[in-house]
């Protein structure tokens, strides 16, 4: 396995940035990169974390390294993966465009959309929802953990949420954020009325997480709208050991890294 640290200008973010590569190298029966490509992870962090959070707190690489799975893990700064136009701050368009297209260009990975995986926990949660909603032409899968599903909340209270009301303003503005492609349940209802296929989805909250109803309500809001997804509640809070247990079940058991797609996580239409 390489851990590989890239630095390059990205012309969405108007600036260099700093992204982590997990990049299965080693072993006898690695396949080779000239005939079958790898399998791509793109994985979001949280407030307050950065471009190592993962490294520094799960078993990612090693998880990885057993599957043949590239791990993408950028720095998204506390900018909720949102674009912020005039502050040259496009965050999601760096993630669901520029920064696949770039790594895709520095390593050996597949550019078939049912090979590329976007991830994230909390406010990569979030991101990894919208993210990969908003560009489901690229993402085959979206692995969503305690994500952090406050618009509701914001548009409710005028603007608190757990993570503060001035941050939050800062992230979403003044707008009908409701009807935006802000908010995930719009961008699904969007696709569902497109007839375009929808990423697999996977999302997953603690019972202890302050975040565990808006979860449960996106959960019903997808049945409602008829949209085969998985949706798990395990023991934990909204905390590292909750967020690698996931990570370890999803790279395991869950996401689709072999040959054959495993059962449940099949290309999704309406």
């Amino acid at each position: 396995m390489a851990l590989i640290q890239a630095d390059f200008k990205a012309d969405t973010l108007q600036r260099r940035v700093r992204v982590n590569v997990v990049l299965p190298v080693e072993g006898a029966a690695r396949p080779d990169p000239r005939k079958k490509k790898l399998k791509t992870l793109y994985l979001l962090h949280g407030i307050f974390g950065d471009a190592n959070s993962w490294l520094i707190n799960s078993r990612v690489a090693r998880w990885a390294e057993e599957k043949n799975l590239c791990v993408v893990m950028p720095d998204g700064e506390n900018g909720f993966y949102i674009d912020h136009p005039d502050y040259y701050n496009l965050f999601s368009t760096y993630i669901g465009q520029e920064l696949v297209e770039a790594t895709r260009r520095m390593f050996p990975l597949s550019e078939k959309r049912e090979d590329t995986f976007i991830g994230g926990f909390s406010m990569g949660g979030y991101g990894a929802l919208r993210t990969g909603l908003k560009f489901a032409d690229t993402f085959g899968v979206i692995c969503a953990m305690s994500s952090a599903l406050i618009l509701d909340e914001y548009v409710k209270t005028g603007g608190s949420t757990p993570v503060g009301g001035a941050y939050s303003r800062a992230m979403f503005g003044d707008g009908d954020v409701l009807a935006s492609d802000l908010n995930p349940s719009w961008l699904v209802r969007r696709l569902c009325e497109s007839g375009k296929p929808i990423p697999s989805l996977y999302l997953s909250c603690g019972d202890q997480d302050f975040l565990l109803k808006p979860n449960r309500d996106f959960d019903e809001e997808l049945k409602a709208l008829g949209v085969k997804h998985t949706f798990r509640v395990s023991p934990g809070a909204h905390d590292w050991d909750f967020w690698e247990t996931e990570m370890q079940y999803l790279i395991r058991s869950w996401l689709p890294l072999g040959d054959e797609a495993l059962d449940g996580v099949e290309e999704m239409k309406r």
